[in-house]
């Protein structure tokens, strides 16, 4: 009977251990005294309740996500995991914390651990507070990664996500800055020096898809006109700025943006100061225009949101529907009254903030507030992929033609030069280009683009183009309508070949560049590397001579002036050497981000830096309180404690010149 009785105990431990295994419920072990007083022990399981908690979701976000993080992360961009979390009795789960582990490649990376909080019964993507939101380590964010959350303290409830982030290239800004000389206009006339600062770097890094961005300062670039009240004088300084990216040459990734200082006078509102324009740029060519010092009254976001908008136009987006009457374009088919669709996150600003769909608008509207959509994001990260990448390319003598498209379809040719340069291939090829020599001969035909920029007072079209130099001298340029075959413009260039012997007049900050043409436009720019790159100092001068500011142009080496002429059937140009070189310029350095940071954000400060011989640099050091630490061009801030801390960056040029730059964070508990 006792043996029945032991076997019978034995049986139900199986059982129970059984049951226990199916449901997937924890256990332990009871001991029970044998039946007849022997020293042998039966086991039974102590049978736990299935846990109430359970991980539902992991959403990984790094400025904007969809439900099923169908928008793509960028490799070592600050990112969070907003872990969602239920319960089956409807009441509000344990006060614990989540751990995520990851793998790569079948390697463990370090665990990261969230803070204690009660966990939501039910969380939701409309409320920040109801999910765990832990940021990733820096050493998570490459590659494809497999993120498994765990509630601690308890088995099962786990979630898992595999996902992937991107390696995106670096975003190369050129700020061009502008001597602004206002004249005709309503309000009066003056002179606003070149902005020196920017206040481009901080919004555009929270919001696009980057993890890095680049920014030179080249020397500043004198303009002349009535920004103020004329529309069309905006349109001139965009076709400038593109000019001088053309003529430097500059690699087709690299963002051109020419920065205007309208001085205190804007302090009230920008509409005093442009006639309603703040800026304009380029759909799909990367060449811009912004105001510098947007007023207070807008935000103090206002002048980077101003510049992520004009850059998103040269990232090929249009305006999202919302207050863009007057405008042709309206092109988000997404998302209704230009909504950002999907919920957004910025963390890198300082503290975690959620955006709502319902209450912010995409960037590329003309409403308020804004954030980026979730259409944009993918539409910006897919640009800077294909497009973004810096290479330089092989130069070889090319035409650059340019031209205005007024609304009824003429178009007016402005001058024709050569120069050498890398082709651009054409995206639209709207027009055609024939070359044609003395005898009226078609020498060679060329595809150019329609070129489309357009904000509210002001629209601008234009033909641009640059194209392989016949080996034959060029008589006549003649602009073909593609679609109709029409020719629609034509200009005559000279075959006589001018000669001209240029001179230098040099001053201890000036000079005086003479070339005696004084009939024929002319582009003027300089040199200090042998013609690696060039720094365009004047457009289409008349009278053959140029005063030249020498403060800001790059030191170093035989430094010497170039004098291109306008509408010439063959390559014509004269050089000038500077009778005493200039000194290498001192670098500048600077830190953008936060001040103040909330505990465990995914904040970053980002390393900047400009020197005037070698462009953006990127040999960077930081320190921290003193304290030297690895970092690149970011320095994720989610691990400092909390308090004030002295961040230090140093910037090294090829020289060996060095500028240091300092920033004070607090962290709030």
């Amino acid at each position: 009977m006792k043996l029945r009785l032991a076997s019978l105990l034995s049986f139900l431990a199986l059982v129970l251990t059984l049951i226990t295994v199916s449901l997937g419920v924890s256990s332990g072990q009871l001991a029970i005294a044998s039946v007849d007083g022997s020293s042998e022990l039966t086991y039974l399981p102590v049978v736990a309740n299935p846990p109430d908690l359970f991980i539902t979701k992991l959403e990984i976000t790094q400025s904007v996500q969809d439900a099923d993080n169908g928008v793509p992360l960028v490799a070592d961009r600050p990112t969070v995991v907003r872990v969602y979390t239920e319960t089956k009795s409807g009441d509000p789960g344990d006060n614990t914390s989540v751990t995520l582990t990851a793998m790569r490649g079948g390697t463990p990376l370090t665990p990261v651990t969230s803070n204690t909080m009660t966990a939501s019964a039910a969380s939701s993507r409309a409320n920040l507070g109801s999910t765990y939101n832990i940021t990733l380590p820096a050493d998570w964010l490459s590659g494809t990664v497999q993120i498994t959350a765990v509630i601690d303290g308890q088995n099962g409830g786990s979630y898992s996500e595999t996902v992937t982030f991107n390696t995106v290239p670096t975003l190369n800004i050129v700020v061009v800055p502008i001597n602004y000389t206002q004249t005709g206009a309503s309000g009066g006339n003056g002179f606003y020096a070149a902005p020196s600062t920017e206040q481009i770097s901080d919004w555009v890094m929270r919001a696009y898809p980057l993890s890095n961005m680049s920014i030179t300062f080249r020397s500043p670039y004198a303009f002349t006109g009535n920004l103020r009240d004329n529309g069309s004088e905006w349109e001139r300084l965009l076709d400038e700025t593109t000019t001088v990216k053309n003529m430097s040459p500059s690699p087709l990734s690299t963002v051109y943006y020419a920065y205007v200082n309208f001085g205190t006078s804007c302090s009230d509102t920008w509409f005093n100061c442009s006639g309603g324009i703040a800026g304009i740029g380029w759909i799909g060519y990367r060449a811009s225009v912004g105001i510098h010092n947007l007023p207070s009254g807008f935000g103090t976001d206002a002048t980077g949101q101003l510049a992520a908008h004009e850059i998103g136009h040269n990232f090929g987006r249009y305006h999202a529907p919302c207050n863009v009457t007057g405008t042709n374009w309206s092109t988000d088919p997404k998302h209704a009254g230009a909504s950002i669709g999907e919920y957004g996150i910025d963390g890198i600003g300082g503290s975690l903030t959620l955006y709502n769909p319902g209450g912010y608008v995409d960037m590329m509207s003309y409403c308020d507030p804004v954030w980026v959509s979730d259409f944009t994001y993918k539409a910006l990260y897919t640009d800077q992929v294909n497009n973004g990448v810096f290479v330089w390319t092989p130069q070889s003598e090319s035409l650059h033609i340019s031209g205005s498209v007024a609304d009824d379809g003429t178009v007016s040719l402005s001058p024709v030069y050569f120069a050498p340069a890398t082709a651009i291939s054409p995206q639209n090829s709207w027009y055609q280009v024939e070359l044609l020599d003395a005898a009226g001969n078609i020498i060679a035909t060329h595809p150019v683009d329609l070129m489309l920029a357009e904000e509210v007072g002001v629209t601008a079209r234009a033909i641009r183009g640059v194209i392989p130099a016949p080996d034959v001298p060029v008589a006549e340029l003649r602009v073909i309508e593609a679609a109709t075959g029409t020719a629609v413009a034509n200009r005559t260039l000279s075959t006589s070949g001018l000669v001209a012997q240029a001179t230098l007049a040099q001053r201890s900050d000036s000079a005086t560049v003479s070339w005696g043409v004084a009939d024929v436009p002319a582009n003027v720019r300089y040199t200090a590397n042998n013609g690696l790159t060039w720094t365009t100092v004047g457009l289409n001068v008349l009278g053959g001579s140029l005063e030249v500011d020498l403060t800001n142009l790059p030191g170093g080496g035989n430094g010497r002036f170039q004098i291109l002429l306008a509408d010439q059937g063959v390559p014509t140009r004269f050089e000038v050497d500077l009778a005493t070189p200039l000194s290498d310029k001192q670098p500048t350095a600077w830190i953008s981000g936060p001040d103040v940071v909330s505990a465990s954000a995914p904040a970053a400060l980002y390393a900047f830096a400009s020197d005037a011989e070698d462009g953006a640099l990127s040999d960077f050091v930081w320190s921290v309180d003193g304290e030297a630490v690895e970092a690149d061009s970011a320095l994720f801030l989610h691990d400092l404690p909390p308090g004030e801390h002295v961040i230090t960056l140093r910037a090294t040029t090829s020289s060996g010149q060095t500028a240091v730059a300092s920033h004070i964070v607090t962290v709030t508990p």
